[in-house]
């Protein structure tokens, strides 16, 4: 029985090629890993963390000297250069694995004039053959193809049963199909950054036919849009106690409670959508929002408030999270004190002709000053504000009419009778609203 031990190409630290915000190293870990779950224990993945040509992994390498090796790359060039092919060492005639390999990936990733090639300046192909090892090397169509990239993405499970196959490896369980609810992969759209990058808050998603894709940072987007690409899960770097619900395809909600940063939000390997989240910090007021399927970006939420519409089917395609800039807990008419929310929500209740009476801010390091014109005392200055501040009254029925703030931020209100404001600059100068035409301030927003 045929035994395929597989390495993956690059990695730990070597990007390898680079295309359309992907890297070669993790898409064709992906691609191992897709070929250990189908291949079941005819194959053998080497170790993906390290990279297998700088330490010289091969050279002391021991295995069975029947178990053919296969290392797999994706090549780069000119945006229309593409197709697949197999490289062995030169001199060495091609065996029968290497051309029904050659021949798959050559219809499976056509464009090449040589669907095997000899070469003998490679490290690993020399080591390979040193040690007397049945080695070949994949190039798995060109990362910088826009064409051969997609139909690496969206059909992988193709691929790997198309190289299974070369050697005489059976699959252990059949290819999985798209949800039709989903519909297929599409080409184009917009893909987050192939790198990692990490910062005050860090988050990383796991897509459909993509698996774990690099971790982005303070509302930077994770994921892809305009591809129809779920995400199924994601992982978010905890800033002191923070809780996490998520709305799962055929689960429901599901809560998670004081994650870590290994915490795994929602499924892999069981193609279910996520369709709603909910981010609540205890020490840190999280601001998020989702990319959804037919509905575009949702509006940003803030701490214990769900993103993303529920009960519709709709797959969560991108996410982005960010810590709020500081927090403001609204004390609004007949319904009291709100709780705080992140600075950039909106802050009070709009459209129900509900005045806004008192709020306090949670400067969170910030240096703010403000004032506010309230009916019946006129102009309060507050001075420099710290969280226990009451900005307003509580209790007196007395409406906020005009507020002027100081610090590094803007700001607008939302006034009875017209609505939003302009944004302005809080430079202690300018002030929203009015004065001496008895109208309510209903709500805040900073950004």
């Amino acid at each position: 029985m045929a035994h395929l031990f597989i390495i993956a190409g690059h990695g730990h630290g070597d990007s390898g090629a680079v295309g359309y915000g992907y890297t070669e190293a993790e898409r064709v870990r992906a691609l191992a890993q897709k070929l250990l779950d189908i291949g079941g224990g005819d194959v053998t993945v080497a170790d993906t963390t390290r990279n297998w040509y700088a330490d010289k992994g091969i050279s002391s390498l021991n295995i069975p000297k029947s178990w053919h090796i296969l290392e797999l790359h994706m090549d780069s060039g000119y945006a229309s250069a593409k197709g697949g092919h197999v490289i062995i060492k030169k001199g060495h005639s091609a065996n029968q694995c290497d051309i029904a390999l050659a021949n798959f990936i050559s219809s499976f990733f056509p464009g090449r004039a040589n669907t095997i090639v000899g070469r003998d300046k490679l490290a690993n192909v020399n080591r390979a053959s040193a040690k007397g090892y049945d080695y070949r090397l994949l190039e798995n169509g060109f990362i910088t193809n826009q064409s051969d990239l997609d139909k690496f993405n969206s059909q992988m499970n193709e691929l790997a049963t198309g190289i299974l196959n070369s050697f005489g490896i059976a699959t252990t369980q059949p290819i999985k199909k798209s949800e039709p609810i989903d519909g297929e992969i599409k080409a184009g759209g917009v893909t987050q950054s192939g790198k990692d990058k990490l910062g005050d808050i860090s988050y990383q998603s796991h897509m459909r036919d993509i698996g774990w894709a690099a971790w982005q940072c303070d509302g930077a987007m994770s994921g892809t849009t305009g591809q129809n690409r779920r995400i199924e899960a994601f992982r978010l770097v905890p800033v002191g106690e923070t809780d996490v619900a998520v709305h799962i395809k055929d689960i429901g909600n599901k809560e998670y409670k004081n994650i870590t940063k290994d915490t795994i939000l929602g499924t892999t390997g069981q193609d279910k959508r996520i369709e709603s989240i909910k981010i609540t910090g205890k020490d840190t007021c999280y601001l998020y929002r989702v990319q959804q399927k037919n509905v575009g970006w949702s509006d940003w939420m803030s701490n214990g408030e769900w993103a993303g519409a529920q009960g519709k089917s709709l797959q969560i395609e991108a996410i982005e999270i960010k810590k709020a800039m500081f927090t403001v807990n609204p004390h609004v008419q007949d319904r009291g004190w709100l709780g705080d929310r992140a600075a950039e929500t909106v802050i009070g209740i709009t459209g129900h002709n509900l005045r806004l009476e008192a709020f306090k801010i949670n400067p969170a390091g910030m240096k703010i000053k403000a004032k506010a014109h309230i009916q019946g005392k006129g102009w309060l200055d507050y001075g420099q504000i710290t969280k226990d501040t009451i900005i307003g009254t509580v209790g007196e029925g007395k409406r906020i009419e005009c507020l002027c703030f100081e610090g590094d931020f803007q700001y607008r209100v939302h006034v009875q009778n017209s609505g939003w404001t302009d944004w302005t600059r809080a430079d202690g100068v300018a002030t929203m609203g009015t004065v001496g035409q008895a109208l309510r301030i209903e709500a805040i927003q900073f950004r």
